[in-house]
Parts: structure tokens; C-alpha cells; sequence
């Protein structure tokens, strides 16, 4: 293999996910992704950081959401684009469910100090009218490296809706990693918890910009396209809920909502996951329930090692590098098909749900969307990437503290 390619794939394996805006008619407001480099899995350790119910959500709904284009980044990263500040500065950023508060890099994140800061756009808020200082230090500690920033105020706009006085941390050291990341920051969709920062969502709803505390998460299956998908802020659109017709009538899949246990996370429990060699034949694993966690930010499945080890070991993959694995390309429609099992209910993905093909001229590798965790406390929880997420549309309630699960259209 050429180093070309080598390079090709290595830049691919370092991606995960990030958004773009559209818009409509109806003052609503929608998000398209785009696929980058998780967040989530080099900052989660150290972070702080709807069936009869939808249709009556429906019913009753309001007008006043919006909804982001989300568009996708060598298959490994999903991003869109925000606003701050007047006259406006244009980021790219990643919407992770992980993260409750927000960041972008800074101008004062100095190229020649921190690698990671290269060919980004960055926000100088000596160049935004709104700008407001606050200046408290941010400090998160990733082990051989620091997260660090400063927190400030200014506004924030995402395709129709905008915010005052959003508190946001311009950072200005980031890991090297970030030199290859499409986004510039994240927007954190995580729950609002006790440490007095308001994440963006709940800024939306103070001030009126979103009437309902829900927000709704459509990723694309096709990897063929940049377009990553869509977050829909204060609705849920049915046009992507799988829907079969019933004696002459559209009879919609009904969505399994879950009690939300860690607020920062959106971590829920799991009952089981199966895998399902034929009829008569399965293994389980995570067999006494287990910690999961949605993570939009990567297109990745990381469990505990043990765990993802079997599920390997079921798919005959081989270890690459990187902590990836590659299975035979030939065997990916063979490859058993995996059992989520949450609220008593089978989720499941199928061989091409759970691996990625990616070719380069003569040269094709597939991929395992499976990794096996390296830190302590990802080896007691699941982060269920995008490779879950594109076949199942989610709806995270704010309010009630659950997370709904359907099969997408």
C-alpha cells in the first residue's frame, strides 16, 4: 500500500463527526451534518464537562423551532455552521450531545504555540460589537494534554434563530489532533446540570427562539453524500420516522423512550446487546444491562474491550491500527446482525450498518465501526455513534429528561 494511501486512511481514522444550516417556510429551523472527529472520545473521561406520544406532541405543536443542516467530513465526521458575533464570524462546528457547554477556537489560539489551531477559522471577539466579557479561566485536564480557554458572551446564530449573550469558551490550546478536524468548536447539546452554565438549547427556549424543549437528530445513511443530515430544534419531523402502509393507511413506528440517568451525558441504561450468528445461535454481551450514552460528535460504537472483543471475534476482524479493525469486504453482507436491545425493544444493525467501506482507486479497506475502549471509565458505559444513529432518529426531551429511539425513513 502506497503511502498515499496510507495517509488517505490515516486521516479518515482520526475523523469522526459535525453541521449545516437550511431552511424552510414555517419558521422552523433545520441542521444538515457533516462527519469529524469525536469530542467525545478524547474529552469524555475528563468532561465536566414518541408511538401515541409523538402524534400528541405533534398535534399540538407550535411553529416556533428551527432546524440545522448537518454535512459530513471524510465519512467520519458530521459539522455545521454557526454565527457569532455582529458583524457575523462564520464557524464550523460539531453538535455533540456529549458536551454541555460550547466552545470555538480563539484568536488568540496562537498557530505558532498550538498545532491544533491551524487552518481553522477562529473567533476574535475584538471584532464583534455584541462581545461581553466574562474572562473566568476554562481549564479541562486530558491527562498528557489541556483543554484551556476563557469563557465569554456574545451572539450566536444558527440558520433562522439567534441568541443574546450566549456563554461560550474561546479556547486557546487544543490538542494537535484538531490540526486535521473539520470544526472549529462544539456546540454542546448536552443537559443543563448544576454547575450555572446554560447550554445553547436552553438559551433558545429563554428566550423564546424554540417553543418546545425537544430537539430531534436525523443522520444520513448515505456515505455517498456530504449531506450528514439534520437537527431539528422544538419538533420532531416525521419524514424521517420509517412508516409501512396498513390497510390503505400510513401506520408510523413508534418511538422507546428512556429515563435519562447522568444529565451531562444523556446516559441511559441498556438492557442487553445479541449477537445473532443464525436463528438458533447468538452471544451476548452486556448480558445484566449496562451504561449507554448517544454520541453525534463520531460515527463510531465504542465499548468495553472485553465486550467489543467478542464482537470481533464474531466478525472474524483483524486488528489494523489505531485502534481500528478491518473485516473482509467480501463478508460484510454474512456478518451477523447485532441486537441493541433498550426498553425491552431490538434495535438492530445489520454487516453494512456496522462497518465502512472505503476505497482508493484499486485499493478498498473495510472498516469496523466497533472500538474497543482505553480508559477506565469507558470500559463500565457504550458510546453509540453515528453508525447506530443514521439507522435510528432520536428525539431528546429536556423537560421530561428522556431519549426516544425509532427506525428512520
Amino acid at each position: 500500500m502506497s503511502r498515499k494511501n496510507l495517509l488517505l486512511i490515516f486521516m479518515f481514522l482520526l475523523h469522526e463527526y459535525v453541521l449545516c444550516e437550511t431552511t424552510n417556510n414555517n419558521h422552523t429551523l433545520s441542521f444538515e451534518i457533516r462527519r469529524q472527529k469525536t469530542p467525545a472520545e478524547q474529552f469524555l473521561k475528563h468532561g465536566h464537562h414518541f408511538g401515541n406520544k409523538f402524534k400528541e406532541l405533534i398535534e399540538g405543536m407550535s411553529r416556533d423551532n428551527d432546524s440545522v443542516a448537518l454535512y459530513r467530513y471524510l465519512d467520519d465526521e458530521f459539522y455545521g455552521t454557526i454565527v457569532i458575533g455582529h458583524p457575523g464570524q462564520t464557524l464550523n462546528v460539531a453538535f455533540d450531545t456529549t458536551w454541555s457547554y460550547s466552545w470555538v477556537m480563539s484568536s488568540k489560539c496562537s498557530n505558532i504555540k498550538t498545532i491544533g489551531c491551524y487552518f481553522h477559522n477562529k473567533y476574535d471577539h475584538t471584532k464583534s460589537s455584541e462581545y461581553k466579557k466574562d474572562g473566568r479561566p476554562f481549564l479541562m485536564d486530558l491527562g498528557n494534554y489541556n483543554l484551556t480557554g476563557f469563557f465569554s458572551y456574545d451572539n450566536i446564530s444558527i440558520a433562522h434563530s439567534n441568541v443574546t449573550a450566549q456563554s461560550f469558551i474561546e479556547m486557546v490550546d487544543v490538542p494537535y489532533e484538531f490540526i486535521i478536524n473539520k470544526a472549529d468548536g462544539v456546540m454542546g447539546l448536552g443537559l443543563q446540570t448544576d454547575d450555572g452554565y446554560t447550554p445553547f438549547f436552553y438559551t433558545l427556549l429563554n428566550q423564546k427562539k424554540i417553543k418546545n424543549p425537544i430537539y430531534s437528530i436525523y443522520l444520513n445513511r448515505d456515505r455517498q453524500s456530504n449531506r450528514g443530515g439534520n437537527i431539528n430544534l422544538g419538533f420532531v419531523d416525521d419524514k424521517h420516522i420509517h412508516k409501512e402502509k396498513i390497510n390503505g393507511k400510513i401506520v408510523y413506528d413508534n418511538f422507546t423512550y428512556l429515563q435519562v440517568e447522568n444529565f451531562a451525558y444523556w446516559q441511559f441504561q441498556m438492557d442487553q446487546i445479541v449477537i445473532n450468528f443464525d436463528k438458533n445461535t447468538n452471544t451476548k454481551v452486556c448480558q445484566k444491562g449496562c451504561k449507554a450514552i448517544v454520541d453525534t460528535s463520531s460515527s463510531s460504537i465504542v465499548g468495553p474491550q472485553e465486550d467489543v472483543d467478542q464482537i470481533h471475534d464474531a466478525m472474524n476482524a483483524k486488528e489494523f491500527f489505531l485502534h481500528r479493525y478491518t473485516v473482509d469486504c467480501d463478508t460484510i453482507n454474512k456478518l451477523p446482525k447485532i441486537d441493541f436491545v433498550l426498553g425491552g425493544k431490538n434495535f438492530t444493525l445489520a454487516g453494512p450498518d456496522y462497518t465502512i467501506q472505503m476505497s482508493y482507486h484499486s485499493i478498498t479497506l473495510c472498516l469496523s465501526a466497533f472500538i474497543p475502549a482505553n480508559t477506565v471509565q469507558e470500559q463500565n458505559r457504550w458510546m453509540l455513534g453515528g453508525a447506530f444513529l443514521a439507522q435510528f432518529y432520536t428525539v431528546y426531551n429536556v423537560q421530561e429528561k428522556t431519549i426516544g429511539f425509532v427506525r428512520s425513513h
